[in-house]
């Protein structure tokens, strides 16, 4: 009873986190539930028993992208912020033709590592000093789309920070 009571909790506040970050009408605390949507997260680590990842999750993502979220934020003054107009069509499709690229590369090199990936997966008590030797040798591939898709993510933040001068 307790697990699915765990479950129903971090569920809660996971996606209540999530749209409120998403309808947030201020940058600043849209930034803040999704750090509290992705402590609801490392939650799940925990609750699965993967301590090291939860801890890793907040590292990672609270403590590196909810941060620069926030210190671009704080570093595009409002007033210049306010002066920037938008620009009629053109960087919507643009954008959306490098995204479509962008998936269509990360499925290529899906499809083509596919078949060299594990069959099984590592075993369950691998200790924390095997976890590299394991990511970086049997699922380089996902490392590599992983580090792909957070690379996009990071870029897409600065071209979304940056303001016309």
């Amino acid at each position: 009873m307790a697990p699915d009571i765990t479950f129903i909790v971090l569920t809660t506040i996971t996606l209540l986190a999530a749209i409120m970050a998403l309808q947030a009408k201020e940058l600043i605390y849209g930034a803040i539930s999704l750090a509290i949507s992705f402590i609801g997260i490392a939650g799940f680590f925990v609750s699965l028993d993967a301590p090291y990842l939860a801890m890793l999750q907040i590292a990672v993502y609270v403590g590196a992208v909810v941060v620069l979220i926030l210190f671009t934020i704080m570093l595009v003054r409002r007033d210049e912020a306010d002066k920037v107009e938008h620009a009629e069509g053109g960087e919507g499709a643009a954008g959306l033709w490098i995204a479509g690229l962008l998936a269509v590369s990360i499925a290529g090199v899906a499809a083509l590592a596919g078949p060299s990936l594990p069959t099984s997966p590592p075993p369950a008590n691998l200790p924390v000093s095997q976890l590299g030797p394991v990511l970086a040798g049997s699922y380089s591939v996902p490392l590599l789309i992983l580090a792909l898709l957070l690379s996009a993510a990071l870029l897409g933040a600065l071209v979304l920070a940056k303001v016309e001068r």
